[in-house]
């Protein structure tokens, strides 16, 4: 990965950890789809040009680019026949210059019967069985025999080439699994899998994955959860999770987690977060404790405290942290006024170290006109290689013309090792049809 890719991730990484959720207390059953009644055509186009993108070429010189996007997200349905169609597609142009993409992250045919007790699904399709997402060229059959009792099989291939840059896999690869889950055993909601992977250029690689949810007995204020994935190949856990999740008070909500974590040295892209992971590769042990309070209705806040060992390069293991705070509130709901900001600290490894906080804000000041801030700041030591601070500024408005049209402007300002100065203006239609 080019060093201006990874410092924009880790920046975006900083900019976004706060809001995210933890995956590993959720449910693993099926959330609840509506489906239309009717045959019909619906979804989204979205368009948006950046004026002055600055680009870091291979050879190491900068450039100004005008990138111009589409998005299209497009799905058709037959509830008679029980079938449906599902893309997203995105295009990009370089308006002053050569290099223009066309990237399908979602192209597959999916046939429910009558009962959805089974599924089928054909195609490019996103993978969420799997510890960590892909996308994958091939099939999916999620089935119920009985109620609380479900398999999912898939398999296909993943050609690096074909796939949307940067997520494309490092290697190609053909990827084969399936999965049980139950949530009638044991009162809990259960799930044992096997994955395989082969890839084009080096060793096959087998694993058996596991979770497990259930309120723990005798209460109702608190859960507790785990997860693992044994590398059979290479004899050990590849990552293992244990957790609880407690709920003294109406407004407070405790979680307390440890995990042992080994990746594999010869395929990063196994890893459970590549952008954390550039702070704390050869991660080993860590301990996290979170916690929510929600003294009203329009606030929330949020913090939480790991406590991870590590295994440098050179054999020597060292300590590091991550603490995080963030309030998000909603004030004045009468005039649609919202804001959040987080703070965060890292000090990962030996000599990587991150600082930062950002702070956002909307208000609604005429019907259907919205006006948007954003702001974030980062100071960051050795991470990627590159000390230094970064600064991101947003100011837009989206004034929606109809119920069903969007538009959308905004001035962007940033600052980092990178770049000293880029300015760039955003200008995008959405259209929802």
């Amino acid at each position: 990965m080019k060093k201006a890719s990874v410092a924009t991730a880790v920046f975006v990484y900083l900019l976004v950890s706060l809001n995210e959720g933890s995956v590993y207390g959720q449910s693993y059953g099926q959330s609840e789809v509506i489906f239309p009644q009717t045959m019909g055509l619906f979804g989204n186009f979205y368009t948006v040009f950046q004026a002055n993108s600055p680009l870091i070429r291979p050879d190491g010189t900068k450039k100004k680019i005008s990138p111009f996007y589409q998005y299209l997200e497009l799905n058709t349905v037959s509830p008679d026949a029980h079938v449906s169609l599902n893309t997203f597609l995105r295009g990009r142009e370089i308006f002053n210059g050569e290099d223009r993409t066309f990237d399908v992250y979602n192209a597959f045919l999916q046939f429910n019967n009558t009962a959805r007790s089974f599924e089928l699904r054909l195609g490019r399709q996103i993978i969420t069985e799997s510890f960590n997402f892909f996308l994958l060229d091939g099939g999916l059959v999620r089935f119920s025999p009985i109620d609380g009792i479900q398999f999912v099989v898939y398999g296909g291939y993943q050609n690096e080439d074909a796939q949307p840059d940067p997520e494309e896999p490092l290697e190609s690869s053909a990827v084969f699994g399936f999965k049980l889950k139950s949530d009638k055993l044991l009162g809990s909601i259960i799930s044992v899998g096997y994955e395989f992977f082969n890839p084009d250029d080096f060793s096959t690689r087998h694993f058996i994955n596991f979770a497990f949810n259930r309120v723990v007995p005798f209460t109702k204020y608190a859960d507790m959860y785990s997860r693992a994935e044994i590398d059979v190949g290479q004899g050990n856990f590849a990552l293992f999770t244990v957790g609880v999740g407690i709920t003294p008070l109406n407004s407070v909500h405790l979680n307390l987690e440890y995990d042992t974590y080994k990746p594999d040295k010869e395929r990063d892209e196994f890893l459970v977060d590549a952008i954390f992971d550039l702070f704390s590769i050869s991660r080993l042990h860590e301990a996290r404790v979170g916690v929510t309070y929600i003294p009203t209705s329009y606030l929330e806040v949020s913090s939480s405290f790991s406590y991870a060992r590590y295994d440098v390069l050179e054999g020597t293991s060292t300590n590091g942290f991550i603490a995080k705070l963030g309030l998000s509130w909603d004030f004045w709901r009468e005039i649609g006024l919202r804001a959040f900001q987080g703070f965060y600290f890292i000090d990962a490894r030996e000599n990587d170290r991150a600082v930062g906080f950002n702070f956002g804000i909307s208000e609604e000041i005429l019907r259907g006109l919205d006006l948007q801030f954003s702001f974030a700041y980062a100071h960051y030591e050795t991470i990627t290689n590159k000390d230094g601070n970064a600064f991101s500024y947003i100011m837009g408005t989206q004034y929606l013309l109809t119920r069903d049209l969007a538009l959308k402007a905004e001035v962007e300002i940033n600052t980092n090792p990178d770049f000293d100065k880029d300015i760039r203006t955003n200008i995008g239609v959405s259209y929802y049809f």
